[in-house]
């Protein structure tokens, strides 16, 4: 006797979520995304860019479903311009760490090291992006914030550009996600920050007021609360313990 066939989910009706994300979530982003369309039919479109210009993207086109940046500060100024209706997390934690060739030419053990005359860094943007917002306020309880002005070569709009550049031999050492050499070790070695003044942030999935898809939106916050953790902690990233 022949088996029946396996049924299958029909592919919903409508418009698929449209979500504004961080760049330097793009990895573990777009592999929820495709769990969240293998497994209920809904595709979600994201756009990529640094956290602050998603906001301001999304606050002027009054469009989309999800904002997921790579810190809870762009939510909470979000919330604040009326345009949030529901968050979920933390996902994960967007921690920075200090990011050198390999080997470590300039002999870096921490991040006061950074303030050290005749580096050469590659930092990302201070007020665009989650990571480098935040290690200037790591920076700023050292007291080295103007050395470390000094010293940067490149101030770049996205986090990812940071292990980019450094691991084409384009500076001394950067910031960026802790999770950011985990493809290209041969190239590039990470020194943690210490905890007792490492700025860490947690990731967010927030849904937007005019979205015109709720009840989607809000499903899809329920599965990144989840599925993110164990998706995010395959690509690196340090998740919330279970």
């Amino acid at each position: 006797m022949q088996s029946p066939p396996a049924e299958t989910k029909p592919a919903p009706s409508g418009q698929p979520l449209f979500a504004y994300v961080g760049a330097g979530l793009k990895e573990p982003v777009t592999g929820l995304a495709a769990l969240y369309e293998a497994q209920t039919g809904i595709k979600v479109e994201l756009t990529f860019n640094n956290s602050g210009a998603l906001l301001s993207q999304a606050e002027t086109a009054k469009k989309g479903d999800i904002y997921m940046p790579g810190g809870k500060p762009f939510v909470e100024t979000a919330q604040k311009k009326g345009i949030i209706e529901k968050v979920v997390g933390p996902v994960a934690y967007h921690v920075p760490a200090i990011i050198t060739p390999k080997g470590n030419p300039a002999g870096i053990k921490d991040v006061r090291d950074l303030a050290r005359p005749g580096l050469k860094l590659v930092l990302p943007d201070k007020e665009a992006t989650a990571i480098g917002k935040n290690a200037f306020k790591t920076f700023a309880q050292l007291g080295i914030s103007a050395a470390v002005e000094k010293n940067i070569l490149a101030s770049v709009e996205t986090m990812p550009k940071v292990p980019a550049m450094i691991a084409m031999g384009q500076g001394d050492a950067g910031i960026a996600e802790y999770s950011s050499i985990a493809h290209d070790q041969d190239r590039l070695e990470v020194i943690e920050i210490d905890p007792a003044v490492n700025v860490i942030d947690e990731i967010p999935c927030a849904s937007l007021t005019f979205s015109n898809q709720k009840e989607r939106a809000q499903d899809f916050l329920e599965f990144v609360q989840k599925e993110g953790p164990g998706v995010f902690k395959k690509f690196g990233f340090k998740v919330p313990q279970p």
